[in-house]
């Protein structure tokens, strides 16, 4: 590894560490004024949850698209995603064609453990809290549970954040924008349908929101799993390897028929 590629490395953790930390103290700021039921969080979750709630009860096929995407984007679906996403990858760090297999495997270990007990977590803070959900006159879907901080929330966002990771590791670049756009649409597709449904608060789902982004950067910062390097022999940041020994390397290769 050379000097560059550990100073960018220094700063990637860095970056990734400063985030969590500041969604981690936004969530728990939010946290503490829905368990206090200050009074502008609550006028703001009310206002929107009755503009919803009138506006969703007469649209039957709207309601059935935002449960169609609350079953589509449910936890449950990126749990099983994470188990075959992480076994895959601990198969590929097994095999030749991975360059960096302890990294593979560490990347492995992020996805599953942060997308598994991503759940547990939001489960906790939700017994925690003990917010009931939102009762409307008319109400379009039921659900059971407590509701902040919002399970698919915190669900779809750690799919996201985990996914970003792993193609920037696996690649050794940057995710693109179709990577950034797609994983956005679907976070915010997923938030909209709880709201919709009259199953969650406003800050029921900017709390999972929160949850989600600290913990999985968070448990990017603690396992570092962007240090894999593509299987076509070039470093993380597109750089061919230079043959080992330089030029004078290759010519013994040449003079003696064998690798030095």
């Amino acid at each position: 590894m050379t000097a560059e590629d550990r100073g960018v490395r220094r700063v990637v953790k860095g970056g990734i560490a400063v985030g969590a930390a500041v969604a981690a103290v936004a969530f728990a700021t939010l946290a503490a004024l829905v368990a206090v039921g200050w009074s502008p969080v609550v006028r703001t979750d009310g206002h929107v949850a009755d503009v919803l709630a009138r506006w969703m009860a007469p649209r039957g096929t709207a309601v059935a698209a935002l449960s169609r995407i609350s079953e589509v984007f449910h936890p449950t679906v990126f749990r099983v995603i994470a188990v075959l996403g992480a076994g895959w990858l601990w198969w590929w760090s097994r095999r030749a064609g991975a360059a960096d297999p302890a990294s593979t495997r560490r990347l492995a270990l992020y996805v599953l453990v942060t997308v598994e007990l991503g759940g547990l977590l939001a489960r906790g803070c939700k017994e925690l809290l003990a917010r009931p959900r939102p009762a409307p006159v008319d109400p379009v879907a039921h659900a059971t549970g407590y509701s902040f901080p919002s399970g698919h929330a915190v669900g779809v966002m750690v799919a996201a954040v985990a996914l970003l990771v792993a193609v920037g590791s696996v690649t050794g670049r940057r995710p693109g924008a179709l990577w950034w756009s797609g994983a956005a649409v679907v976070v915010v597709a997923t938030g909209f349908a709880r709201l919709g449904l009259g199953l969650h608060y406003l800050s029921d789902v900017l709390g999972g929101y929160l949850l989600g982004l600290a913990w999985g950067l968070g448990l990017a910062a603690l396992l570092r799993p962007w240090a894999v390097r593509p299987s076509d022999g070039s470093s993380a940041h597109g750089r061919a390897r230079p043959p080992p020994g330089g030029p004078a390397g290759e010519d013994r290769v040449r003079r003696t028929g064998s690798a030095p």
